[in-house]
């Protein structure tokens, strides 16, 4: 028989998960069409990065998740 005042409480491992810091916003300086479209494509980039950043921490998560049940 284990008395509850005598015993440690489990210690839970961290979940270690990439960083992210390089989501962020896009420096734009907009005066002329060519700007613009340099522009789109580049927000277009960084969102498509930030999804990728996204998708990757959700599944570390979630992997780490089903290790614990």
């Amino acid at each position: 028989m284990i008395l509850n005042a005598c015993s440690t409480k489990p210690i839970n491992p961290p979940i270690l998960c990439p960083q992210t810091a390089t989501c962020g916003d896009v420096n734009l300086q907009i005066h002329t069409n060519k700007d613009l479209a340099q522009a789109l494509l580049k927000t277009q980039n960084m969102l498509q990065f930030c999804l990728l950043e996204n998708n990757a921490l959700k599944q570390c998560i979630d992997d780490f998740n089903k290790k614990e049940k």
